[in-house]
């Protein structure tokens, strides 16, 4: 007898989407109000997006199904079409900008692609049709070397004047000059390598990735889509309900400890630090919602694994000098 799935605990939202007023505009009497009234009563999750040397940290409400009327307007996606599409590209881009993150290293390249007049495409499906031939030809070359496909994501983008080009992210696996020769459709290319800084590679990600406000009638030509290759690494999500609890989002919100503090607490011994974060809330439920970015140094990171490996290794070795210590007794029991 097939088992029947159980169904979750608790209501998906758009938190974000529902906590939209940042702290510093809630006057903090206001906040202690709240809080002395008991009116941010909640169970909180943290949800901790790892993606490379980042790590996006999400603290937010959750709501069982008896609790469905505690959830603002906002954040109920399904009474609102646009509400659902902007979170979708919202989602799009932040997934793309953490992929990039989570596969990507300074040894690989960014390019930019443009076009001349006379190649100029007339829709995203030729444009990103003149994408999928580049990459074709890419590979063909790589094969010749020896070398697996491309790992790539990449972003093809058409202004307001109508002109379009295209952003990728590649595996430096070949050399700059070949990816350069091997556009055809434009001369004022740029083929660099990715420099990460102290957010990683987030800054270019969200360049590359940012959705421009669209302006004038509904009939603007903007447009931004993205693509990657298959067998890229995905970012790791976790979540948990025991790191942020009531007590700490109070102690945050009446500043008697800061985002920084609690978070050194859960991830300062694996090297992270906070690289900004920001607090919002809603008026209608009292409560709130954090959001936090931390990074890594890659070494960090590299000096960790190495570390446990030879932490591994000596203990295994060890236990070998044990094991024939033991057998030596046993057949030498005078020794």
């Amino acid at each position: 007898m097939a088992r029947r799935k159980r169904k979750a605990a608790f209501i998906e939202y758009d938190y974000e989407a529902a906590y939209e007023k940042q702290l510093h505009d809630l006057e903090e009497s206001n906040a202690e109000r709240m809080l002395k009234e008991g009116k941010v009563r909640s169970l909180y999750a943290t949800k901790e997006i790892r993606a490379g040397d980042q790590m996006d940290v999400e603290i937010y409400p959750e709501f069982r199904r008896q609790e469905r009327s505690l959830i603002p307007d906002e954040g109920r996606r399904k009474k609102q079409r646009q509400a659902q599409r902007n979170l979708n590209e919202k989602n799009s881009r932040k997934y793309c900008e953490r992929l990039i993150n989570e596969n990507f290293t300074d040894r690989d390249i960014w390019a930019t692609f443009t076009y001349t007049d006379a190649n100029m495409p007339s829709s995203m499906q030729e444009a990103q049709k003149d994408m999928t031939n580049y990459i074709k030809r890419i590979n063909y070359r790589r094969k010749k070397e020896g070398l697996k496909n491309a790992r790539y994501i990449y972003v093809t983008e058409c202004s307001e004047k109508g002109r379009w080009h295209h952003h990728i992210v590649m595996d430096g696996d070949i050399d700059m000059d070949t990816v350069e020769a091997t556009w055809n459709k434009g001369k004022r290319n740029e083929v660099r390598r990715l420099q990460k800084d102290e957010n990683g590679l987030s800054g270019m990600a969200m360049y590359i990735t940012k959705q421009k406000k669209q302006k004038g009638a509904a009939g603007s030509k903007y447009q931004k889509a993205w693509k990657a290759s298959k067998g890229l690494k995905k970012p790791d999500v976790r979540k948990n309900h025991y790191k942020f609890k009531q007590k700490d989002v109070d102690e945050i919100v009446t500043g008697k400890a800061t985002v920084e503090d609690k978070l050194s607490k859960w991830y300062a011994g694996d090297g992270y630090t906070m690289t900004s974060c920001e607090i919002r809330y809603n008026v209608f439920n009292g409560r709130f919602y954090i959001a936090a970015r931390m990074h890594r140094p890659p070494e960090r990171g590299k000096n960790e694994g190495q570390k446990k490996r030879k932490s591994q290794k000596e203990g295994k070795k060890k236990t070998d000098q044990k094991g024939k210590a033991d057998r030596l007794r046993r057949v030498h029991p005078d020794r």
